[in-house]
């Protein structure tokens, strides 16, 4: 159920469900949008006072929300003159008129072509495609590249490098199988936070949890991974 309440001046969007909860329940999802939960048993008034009492953190978490996604700057129709983020980096998508569609990338300006300029869903399929294509060469060539400081260790090459879209998180490790898996949202962010996923990733393969051990395999390869971190949480 969606319901709005104001906080500080602000009308904010919250979704609320009634779950078998001890107590009133908050999250701020990545994109921004909230949920609350609470039992049967607790009166609206009560939630909304609940709310109230945490505006100040709801309002910071939506604001940070935003500005992460105003910092990817990722397109939605790929439009001519759409600014965009290539590795961290402003550029220009020009949509131009072809018997093939294709990109051309030559920096800071994103050729487009497509047979036809005016279709929507064709400018977003071939440029998703080069958005794609870019991350998976990009990432791969990192792994060949910091696999080595790992070879020293002892720890195998993956066994599949996939990728695919992911909601909240950046990469993942399944240990067992030798898997590492990265978000293509990482297209827009900079190459030393991208550098800092993998490492991350990899060090999984030693440490499969985010113990102090875990983060000094980590440091040990990237001494400076917590600004690498942060660059990384601003989108």
């Amino acid at each position: 159920m969606l319901r709005t309440i104001v906080l500080n001046g602000i009308t904010v969007q919250y979704e609320f469900a009634r779950k078998r909860v001890r107590n009133i329940n908050l999250r701020i999802r990545r994109d921004g949008s909230v949920a609350v939960s609470a039992s049967r048993y607790v009166p609206m008034g009560l939630v909304e006072e609940f709310l109230r009492e945490r505006s100040d953190f709801i309002l910071r978490s939506i604001a940070r929300s935003g500005a992460r996604r105003n910092n990817a700057m990722r397109p939605d129709l790929c439009r001519d003159g759409d600014q965009v983020k290539v590795f961290g980096e402003v550029c220009t998508i020009r949509v131009c008129p072809s018997v093939k569609n294709r990109v051309v990338f030559i920096y800071p300006t994103i050729y487009l072509y497509v047979k036809d300029p005016d279709d929507d869903d064709l400018r977003r399929r071939t440029y998703e495609k080069f958005r794609r294509d870019g991350l998976k060469a990009k990432v791969l060539q990192m792994c060949k590249y910091y696999y080595p400081r790992f070879a020293e260790k002892g720890v195998p090459y993956p066994n599949k490098i996939s990728f695919r879209q992911m909601r909240s998180r950046w990469g993942s490790c399944e240990v067992k199988s030798k898997t590492l898996t990265f978000s293509y949202n990482l297209f827009e962010v900079p190459e030393e936070a991208i550098a800092y996923v993998v490492v991350h990733e990899f060090a999984h393969l030693i440490v499969a949890d985010h113990s102090a051990r875990f983060y000094r395999e980590v440091e040990s390869v990237l001494p400076d991974y917590k600004a690498r971190d942060k660059l990384l949480d601003e989108y």
